[in-house]
């Protein structure tokens, strides 16, 4: 359990004594060198209080470590090519999908992507890096071009296509990740086919 560590850390990282820290709690100084040990572990209710002298959130303390983070190198983004036109998705974000996925898709001049319906909940983002595209979502339609972004829920039907003369990029953040399995099944239905790399 690093409930000890996290609360030692934070406590010093706020200037605070451990008798400062007990007082203001409401609890001695002894239970604070306990926790910070992990020789004991407090009630919800202590932990509530404080946290709250810490200026954090309960949640801070009842939460794994972190993970270290992950790299994904350009070379060994998962990718798809979707359909016959050119289309393509990379994944940016590393495997598994988490609560937030982040992917890229290419689409050459004249290319459609995800014109059928994938229902689901959440969000998703899309920042246009280059080129102009269509971004149709329900009954409406929306030009973008190099620099703007477009973010809607995931719940209804979309339909994306570049309408410029280059290939258009989009940077795409999904939360919670669904999209990269959406892909997938396009693949494994014979509609898009994997790929090792993305060109640059």
């Amino acid at each position: 359990m690093h409930l000890g560590n996290k609360l030692r850390r934070m406590r010093q990282a706020r200037g605070l004594t451990a008798v400062e820290l007990a007082q203001r709690a409401r609890v001695t100084t002894g239970f604070i060198s306990q926790l910070e040990h992990s020789q004991t572990v407090p009630s919800l209710q202590t932990l509530q209080r404080i946290a709250v002298v810490l200026g954090v959130s309960v949640t801070y303390f009842l939460l794994e470590e972190n993970l270290q983070p992950q790299v994904v190198r350009k070379q060994e983004r998962p990718i798809i090519h979707l359909g016959h036109d050119g289309a393509s998705v990379a994944l940016l974000s590393p495997l598994p999908a988490r609560h937030l996925e982040l992917t890229l898709c290419a689409l050459p001049p004249g290319a459609v992507s995800w014109s059928s319906a994938r229902a689901h909940a959440g969000q998703q983002c899309h920042l246009l890096l280059q080129g102009t595209v269509r971004a149709d979502y329900g009954d409406h339609t929306y030009r973008l071009d190099e620099g703007d972004s477009i973010l809607w829920e995931g719940t209804l039907q979309y339909r994306l296509e570049n309408i410029g003369t280059n290939e258009a990029r989009l940077l795409i953040a999904t939360a919670p990740a669904s999209l990269w399995k959406h892909v997938e099944e396009e693949a494994s239905n014979g509609t898009a086919t994997p790929a090792d790399s993305l060109s640059a």
